[in-house]
């Protein structure tokens, strides 16, 4: 008669085989601290995959990234036989190629995307300035009306008060605030300063890490900590001093600054290295001369991206922040990878002649092939650094607990539309969104009315409030509007088919 095992694992129970790299890094840890002399207890297998199970039960994580120049519809859209779940974005010159080349990102990750054509930007602004609505879902006046979507769920929301930084702005190339140049903003559409410099960066998410066994690394991380503190101790009394000597509105300003240093304090706070989460290489300078637009920084662009994909990637992984927002540069700089014009803006965006496909299915000519395939290439370079940032992401078994929302300020560039901007959610959302999907929605305008405007009684657009708001949803935010329109209808209820 055979026996039966004391302990048996459940089919539920993934075992180290199945197991996503998170679980397995996790499980690995936990069983070399338990030590070689309890290991063959049948007990602490158990407890490793309990372990393994514990480390994949994130919080959910929220990336918003900006890319510029609208979108090569012909090498973006749904092509004929595509259906929502069965499609092919492998073709030649397809500009989401990224997202399903296995042979460069380690494995396709044509599952963990949603690819959403038709959503509008109501930003009644010029096409460049809307990068301001992307994640505000408000119109544009110089800045928007409300606060961002990583700021509503960092700060409001209070989604990023457990983490050493709520909320990150990072951006490659311009730290400007205009309202083309800034997806963070905060009450009242006031912009969030972004950072630029990959070693400020690297400082912001991980000075105080602890290193490794290296007494002289942990000294002087203890020494910069302690004369942190000091100085935010001194900033907290003064406050207090002052608040009991001016009026309400005075004290409601000071308490915001009261706020301010409690997350700045957050950045003297020790952070050890684990087996799970260790600090990544710091940004060498050297790679770097320069980093800003029209001072040198152009020919650095592309080292700068990996450098910032690579930091948010793993502050992401070791929970340091939750939310942020990466805007990208693009390549307008002699020798770029692509060979394409230095004027990116004047001589592929303003040169693009599009397609019916490409023109907001007003009516047009067939439009000129030899102006798609440039900005096409613009289009894959910056979906190669999202493929990148989710293969780091998935390689630090951080990638199902974040979702990454991509899109830019146009569709067609030539028209500075604000329509069918190229939409993009990615990574595993949690669970939240089923990924591996396209979706089209409907069209703006009836055929009895290709013309129609965004004031028009005709117009039945999907503003991208309602993706924000689905976005919010799935964050737990008990919402059923976001954003500031003409129109209230246009800000309220979720995405269609999401």
């Amino acid at each position: 008669m055979k026996s039966r095992p004391m302990f048996r694992r459940s089919p539920l129970v993934p075992g180290p085989s199945t197991m996503t790299p998170r679980q397995a890094l996790a499980r690995r840890s936990f069983l070399k601290s338990v030590g070689s002399g309890l290991i063959a207890l049948p007990f602490v297998d158990m407890l490793a995959d309990s372990v393994a199970r514990a480390a994949d039960d994130q919080p959910l994580k929220f990336i918003g990234i900006y890319h510029p120049h609208g979108v090569s519809a012909e090498y973006w859209a749904m092509k004929d036989g595509d259906t929502e779940t069965s499609f092919d974005i492998a073709y030649e010159n397809c500009s989401l190629a990224p997202f399903d080349d296995a042979a460069t990102y380690g494995k396709s990750y044509k599952d963990k995307i949603i690819a959403i054509e038709g959503i509008e930007l109501l930003s009644s602004a010029n096409g460049h300035d809307t990068a301001a609505t992307i994640l505000t879902g408000s119109r544009v006046s110089g800045k928007p009306s409300n606060l961002s979507l990583d700021q509503y769920l960092a700060v409001t929301l209070g989604l990023g008060s457990s983490t050493k930084v709520a909320s990150a702005a990072l951006a490659v190339g311009t730290d400007g605030s205009e309202a083309g140049m800034t997806l963070s903003y905060g009450e009242g559409g006031a912009p969030l300063p972004k950072i630029i410099d990959p070693v400020k960066a690297f400082d912001l998410f991980f000075a105080g890490f602890v290193i490794g066994d290296d007494p002289a690394a942990a000294e002087l991380a203890a020494r910069q900590r302690a004369l942190g503190k000091s100085v935010i101790d001194f900033l907290d009394g003064d406050i207090n001093r002052l608040r009991g000597k001016v009026g309400p509105r005075e004290q409601q300003k000071l308490d915001q600054h009261l706020t301010s240093l409690r997350e700045l304090e957050k950045q003297f706070e020790e952070t050890m290295s684990s087996a799970s989460c260790s600090a990544p290489d710091k940004p060498n300078p050297a790679e770097f001369p320069a980093i800003k637009t029209y001072n040198g920084g152009e020919p650095y662009y592309d080292v700068i991206t990996d450098l910032m994909v690579n930091i948010l990637a793993q502050a992401m992984a070791c929970d340091i922040t939750r939310f942020a927002t990466l805007y990208l540069a693009d390549l307008s700089y002699a020798g770029n990878p692509f060979n394409l014009p230095v004027d990116n803006h004047g001589g592929v965006a303003h040169t693009y002649n599009g397609s019916p496909l490409g023109s907001d299915g007003r009516p047009s000519g067939p439009g000129d092939p030899a102006t798609w395939l440039p900005l096409a290439k613009i289009n894959f370079y910056n979906y190669s650094k999202i493929a990148k940032l989710m293969q780091r992401l998935d390689e630090l078994g951080a990638l199902e607990s974040t979702l990454i929302y991509a899109s830019s300020d146009m569709g067609n560039p030539a028209l500075h539309s604000t329509r069918n901007v190229p939409t993009l959610l990615a990574g595993g959302a949690g669970g939240k969104f089923q990924m591996g999907r396209r979706l089209r929605m409907p069209a703006d305008c009836p055929d009895s009315d290709p013309w129609c405007t965004f004031d028009s009684a005709t117009f039945s657009g999907s503003p991208n409030n309602k993706l924000l708001v689905s976005i919010a949803q799935a964050f737990g935010a008990d919402i059923d509007s976001f954003g500031t329109q003409g129109d209230p209808a246009d800000t309220t209820g979720t995405l269609t088919g999401l």
